[in-house]
């Protein structure tokens, strides 16, 4: 979903963050307990807002990202987009959004109970990796040039490597067993 598409309807409820940190929170949530239904999710949001009046299009957009995120989590995974603005806007706004995706994924999975005492191996390096990004300092990059532009491109992959770590490790698919087309015989060629 289009950065500017979520900000643009999220502009009308101050008490929310950024359309980073919504679609981090809901990918946690969904890492972290991967049966999570939408309505629990919009409520979630609003509760921790104290939002008290909602406009349709603001609902539109929730459901449609809760469907596309929904879509990533468990379809091959390789399409995993990150709610950020795009490349044309300043690095320094682009890597504070990444960092508000990060916090807001880390608070999605602390809402299901997740946390670094509660996980293990790469994930819990992953947590805490993070957490570092969501605290990360902007203030060097306002002369940022192509190495601090590749830099950051490299954060963004490894991010969703990370989400999909995260989510395949606490949330593992069971392959279909491989059917034979003959029933295998006790009889030697």
């Amino acid at each position: 979903m289009k950065f500017d598409q979520v900000s643009d309807v999220l502009s009308a409820y101050q008490e929310l963050e950024s359309p980073s940190f919504l679609q981090g929170m809901l990918m946690g949530l969904m890492c972290g307990d991967n049966s999570i239904k939408e309505s629990v999710w919009i409520k979630k949001i609003l509760e921790e807002a104290d939002v008290k009046s909602i406009k349709e299009s603001f609902l539109v957009v929730l459901h449609d990202l809760f469907l596309e995120t929904d879509k990533t989590l468990n379809g091959s995974g390789f399409e995993i987009e990150l709610c950020l603005p795009d490349d044309n806007e300043d690095l320094n706004f682009r890597t504070a959004m990444l960092g508000q995706f990060c916090e807001g994924f880390l608070y999605g999975m602390g809402l299901v109970g997740q946390s670094e005492q509660t996980l293990k191996g790469d994930v819990a390096e992953l947590f805490i990796d993070f957490g570092n990004i969501s605290a990360i300092d902007i203030t060097d990059l306002e002369h940022a040039d192509e190495d601090d532009e590749s830099s950051f491109m490299q954060l963004v992959e490894y991010v969703k490597i990370g989400v999909m770590t995260i989510n395949e490790e606490l949330n593992p698919v069971e392959g279909s067993p491989i059917e034979l087309a003959t029933p295998p015989t006790n009889t030697l060629h």
